[in-house]
């Protein structure tokens, strides 16, 4: 529901995720959720974008 909530209003989030066996954070505002790869694509800078598997992603928090 965060993730929507912040699509929807374009808030920035801060996801928590799994790789590999270590936890770390991505803040950026997600632009795009990829039903066929179940991938978030966030936008961390202006233009610049990281995919992340919607699997992977332990933790979502609304930042502003």
């Amino acid at each position: 529901m965060r993730i929507i909530y912040s699509m929807e209003y374009n808030h920035s989030v801060k996801l928590t995720v799994w790789d590999d066996g270590f936890i770390h954070d991505i803040n950026g505002r997600i632009h795009y959720v990829d039903p066929i790869t179940h991938k978030l694509h966030i936008e961390v800078k202006p233009g610049e974008f990281e995919r992340v598997a919607f699997d992977s992603v332990v933790g979502v928090k609304v930042v502003d």
